[in-house]
């Protein structure tokens, strides 16, 4: 069980970034995403992920924290993903994306963009490397060019790289719906994205009233087992600070 949910749950990463915007709209530059995470055909709520970013200028950094609940909390399944770099004509521009899972030592991606290589590393030391060109994304990054396949309506393929492999993936438009989610009613664009290997196949659901937004995700495998995301909430802008501490004094 432990390996079937690792793999679902890394796979999940692929798809809880938020993309950029509607046709026509800014990105807010700094949200969030909440997610309720459900396991199997009969949907078992099974945990919670949230997706944080932030935009300055031409730099990006986001994160992703997943944390499973109940049954599956007993097997580990925690885990912390983050993606920076920078973005550009072709969208986003990975320069490190890093995996920190409980019980497991870091693994992360580095991008050189002048070798047009990545090299793929476990607590600091490389396992793999790949070629990469203009346009392929790691596993956070990959969504913000999600929008842009619904908005030409043209699939596209891209180098995708997590930490542990470098491979292609191919995401394509497949129509509309209106989704019924916590957040309310949302009228959604749904791309479709697939290893070539035939190791995932992934739908997402980008809502049109949130600039595009993944509202709902779903990962089927090969096995026919099923991981599902729904966001429970969105919210756009820094977070309100906490009030100071105050300290209490007593008179005698």
């Amino acid at each position: 069980m432990r390996k079937v949910l690792t793999g679902f749950f890394l796979a999940f990463a692929m798809l809880a970034s938020p993309t950029m915007a509607a046709a026509g709209a800014k990105v807010a530059p700094v949200g969030s995403i909440y997610f309720d995470v459900h396991y199997g055909s009969q949907g078992l709520r099974i945990g919670e992920a949230r997706h944080d970013w932030r935009f300055a200028g031409d730099k990006y950094e986001m994160s992703l924290n997943l944390e499973a609940k109940g049954l599956a909390g007993l097997f580990g399944l925690q885990y912390e993903q983050r993606s920076v770099g920078t973005t550009d004509a072709k969208g986003m521009r990975p320069e490190r994306f890093t995996v920190d899972q409980r019980g497991r030592k870091l693994e992360s991606a580095e991008f050189d963009w002048q070798a047009g290589r990545v090299s793929i590393r476990r607590d600091g030391s490389e396992r793999r490397s790949g070629a990469i060109a203009p346009g392929d994304q790691d596993l956070l990054s990959l969504w913000h060019q999600a929008r842009r396949v619904a908005e030409t309506g043209k699939a596209v393929k891209r180098t995708v790289v997590t930490n542990k492999s470098v491979k292609q993936a191919t995401l394509e438009p497949s129509g509309t719906e209106t989704l019924k989610l916590a957040i309310g009613q949302v009228d959604t664009l749904r791309v479709r994205a697939w290893a070539e290997e035939g190791e995932l196949d992934i739908e997402i659901w980008l809502s049109q009233q949130h600039g595009l937004l993944p509202v709902r995700i779903r990962i089927e495998d090969e096995k026919g087992g099923v991981l599902d995301q729904r966001a429970s909430r969105i919210e756009l802008g820094a977070p309100a600070e906490d009030p100071p501490a105050t300290q209490n004094s007593t008179q005698n």
